[in-house]
Formats: structure tokens, sequence, C-alpha cells
């Protein structure tokens, strides 16, 4: 299981984290030559607006499962902090598959969404006339990247479950 675990969060770790910080670089360098073709040339680029949009969609949305494995989503811990460890385990456990159960809809959502686009042949509003399709895709990787991360950590919490020590009560049996 802990092999299964380390390809998922190779996974996770290529195309949810290394992928999206060279896309957040191109996105700068794509910002720079904007700012520097508006400055020098007295005329924007008219595809940075549009392909920078998609970019930060990008980022955002492929990047939540990366996120989720390097612990930067918001959490407040105040509560579970103050259970036993053996009731904070098993809680995570529940809330991670609670999550895993919500990417779900998520997945079913953006996968509905692709295919209208291509039923519809969807384009996108500006001079470029993009395929929304292609765009659109981000958000269903993205999903799919967050679940695989997410069964990465069942596994890795229903391997706490079975390590979890059990406290004595004090009492005989």
């Amino acid at each position: 299981m802990g092999k299964f675990v380390q390809i998922l969060e190779k996974i996770t770790d290529f195309f949810s984290g290394k992928l999206q910080a060279w896309l957040v670089f191109l996105l700068m360098a794509m910002v720079m030559v904007e700012v520097l073709a508006r400055y020098f040339l007295k005329s924007p680029l008219s595809i940075a607006d549009e392909f920078g949009g998609y970019l930060l969609i990008s980022i955002s949305f492929m990047g939540l499962g990366y996120t989720w494995k390097e612990g930067g989503h918001v959490r407040i811990e105040l509560i579970t902090n103050m259970l036993p460890e053996k009731i904070r385990t098993r809680l995570r456990f529940l809330t991670l598959i609670m999550a895993a159960v919500f990417c779900g809809p998520l997945i079913t959502g953006s996968y509905y969404m692709l295919q209208d686009s291509l039923l519809f042949e969807a384009r996108s509003g500006s001079w470029l006339r993009t395929r929304l399709v292609y765009p659109q895709s981000i958000l269903l990787i993205g999903s799919i990247l967050l679940l695989i991360q997410f069964i990465a950590e069942i596994l890795k919490a229903l391997n706490s479950l079975k390590n979890c020590p059990e406290k004595n009560s004090g009492e005989d049996d």
C-alpha cells in the first residue's frame, strides 16, 4: 500500500505541483511581455488577457491536489487538536472520505460541461475564438488530481488507524 501511495503522490507532485509552478513562470513571463509591448510598442498583446485567465484557472484548479498534500488549504484545528489521538485519527479518516465523495459531483459536473462545450462547439468571446473545451478540461483534470490526492490521504489515514495505539483505561478485562 505504501508504494501505491508514493505513486499517487508522485502524480500529484508532478501534475499538480511542478507543472503548475512552470505555468506560474509562464504567466509571469506573459504579463511581462504584455507590459513591455504596451510600454514600448504602445500596443498590448491581444492574447495576454485571455490566456492569462486560462493559466490562472489552471494554476488554481490543478494546484488543488498539491495544495492539499502540502497542508495549504485553510484548516481550523482548535477543537480537533483537543481530542484524543484515536478519535482525531478516525475523524480525519471520515472527513477525507467525505471530501473524496465531494469530488464525485465535481468530476461529473466538469465532464458534462465538457460534453456541452463539444456538442455546441462553444468558443470564447474574444477575437481568438478559442474552443472552450480546452480551458474547461482543466476543471476535470484538476478534480481528478484532487481525488487522486484524497485517495492517497485516505490510504495513509487507514494505515494510521491500524497503527494507532489503544490506550488502556486502567480496567482489567
